[in-house]
């Protein structure tokens, strides 16, 4: 039982390292800190440090629930679309070409100004959807640690 307890453990860090990045790991040492912490100074500034690290994850939480918020909305979804759709295509395109070895025609490359925005939309597709779930396992794991 305690073996499968610390495969967890390590897997619930890994997930939070993952998603949370170094706002999850600076959460954890400062958490061990507390923890460790040999006298009321050193205690204090570990929970200094912890409220503030907390802070931090609770405005990404806002962050993340105005998009939610925003993307209720039909009118978010129609200039979306209409940028991500390309975009999805052009990269679907090149993953195709790699996959048949180069055999495709070439994929053009983007001009710079399309290619930053293009790689606003990849981070939005995939990492607000896994932002707002890092922000809850962290909600959880402050939660189950208080």
């Amino acid at each position: 039982m305690g073996e499968a307890e610390g495969l967890g453990d390590v897997i619930l860090q890994w997930i939070l390292k993952l998603v949370g990045g170094d706002l999850a790991s600076a959460f954890s040492r400062a958490w061990e800190a507390k923890l460790r912490a040999a006298n009321d100074a050193d205690r204090i500034k570990a929970e200094v440090s912890i409220k503030a690290i907390e802070a931090q994850m609770a405005a990404q939480a806002e962050s993340a629930a105005v998009v939610r918020e925003g993307m209720q909305h039909k009118a978010f979804w129609i200039p979306w679309l209409i940028a991500a759709v390309p975009c999805a295509g052009w990269f679907g395109w090149g993953m195709m070409d790699s996959a048949f070895g180069g055999s495709l025609p070439n994929v053009a490359a983007l001009p710079p100004q399309l290619k930053e925005y293009a790689d606003i939309v990849f981070a939005n597709i995939f990492y607000v959807g896994g932002g707002v779930a890092g922000a809850q396992l962290i909600a959880k794991a402050i939660g189950g640690r208080k």
